[in-house]
């Protein structure tokens, strides 16, 4: 888990020079470790999704994506605590002593975002001038900018009492990759239809989660090409057609022959065959 004292004290010390340079510093200190505790919640959860499938880069969207596809409890404050005797069937988990071993302080994933856009608006953009007199000036409102900042120190100092991080809760399925690397996934959260990229920065192999009773099964999302040389079918993982851009060449091997294969994006015209409309009307 990352440490988030230093950057309170190194925002502490920019607020008590207290001019309009420092207090703007501050206010990017700020911003950055609201950042930095966004990215960490997802750090420690990137087990369970891939890096192309976060679909903003923003606090607010990796949030959002975590919560939906990876951890429902990202945001709730969690303790993990151990019983001091083994367990028996003759006590209840709720009658058992335990032990704490740490907590993960949740937050507000709302008011993070907030004060994330507020401490930019009021310090890390210029001001637009409203015509051709008006003042450009140096930095924002240096009151506004301190009241923000201040807000931001009193949440990353409530934040930094955790003494521990979580990759969540909840049951897990897991499947091998045709690359050989093992992915997991929160069972609850998965949805009929859904599209999952392999973990693997390096594989383009993308999976369709199917529910079959109690059971998920994921199933490859290919396209079927007949080899241009020995006419075998490939089964290319989908994804690498679908990140080509528009009249960009991309090449396979073929599993059977090994010819190299050429493909690209391309525009083409549809026409009607004369004999499916023949005599209409």
């Amino acid at each position: 888990m990352i440490k988030l004292q230093p950057t309170i004290d190194r925002i502490k010390a920019l607020l008590e020079e207290d001019t309009e340079a420092s207090i703007t510093y501050a206010a990017l200190e700020a911003r950055l470790a609201l950042e930095k505790v966004c990215y960490d919640r997802l750090r420690q959860r990137h087990d369970y999704i891939s890096h192309d499938q976060l679909r903003k880069w923003q606090p607010g969207g990796v949030i959002n994506t975590l919560i939906s596809d990876v951890d429902a409890h990202l945001t709730e404050t969690m303790t993990l605590s151990m019983s001091k005797t083994p367990a028996s069937d003759d006590v209840k988990p709720e009658d058992e002593d335990y032990v704490e071993i740490g907590t993960e302080v949740g937050f507000d994933a709302k008011k993070i975002v907030k004060m994330w856009n507020a401490v930019a608006r009021l310090a890390l953009h210029v001001r637009l001038p409203k015509d051709k007199n008006d003042h450009i000036p140096d930095y924002g409102d240096k009151a506004e900018t301190r009241a923000k900042v201040l807000e931001v120190v009193a949440e990353l100092e409530r934040l930094a009492k955790g003494t521990m991080t979580f990759s969540g809760i909840g049951m897990e399925v897991s499947f091998d990759c045709s690359c050989g690397t093992k992915n997991k996934r929160r069972e609850k959260l998965l949805r009929e239809g859904q599209h999952i990229h392999c973990i693997s920065p390096d594989c383009k192999a993308t999976w369709k989660v199917t529910k079959e009773g109690e059971e998920t099964v994921f199933e490859s999302v290919t396209a079927d090409i007949d080899c241009d040389n020995c006419g075998a079918t490939n089964c290319i993982p989908w994804r690498f057609f679908w990140e080509m851009k528009y009249d960009e060449h991309g090449t396979f091997s073929c599993h059977t022959c090994r010819h190299k294969n050429y493909v690209k994006w391309q525009l083409a015209l549809a026409r009607r065959n004369p004999q499916d409309h023949a005599g209409a009307g």
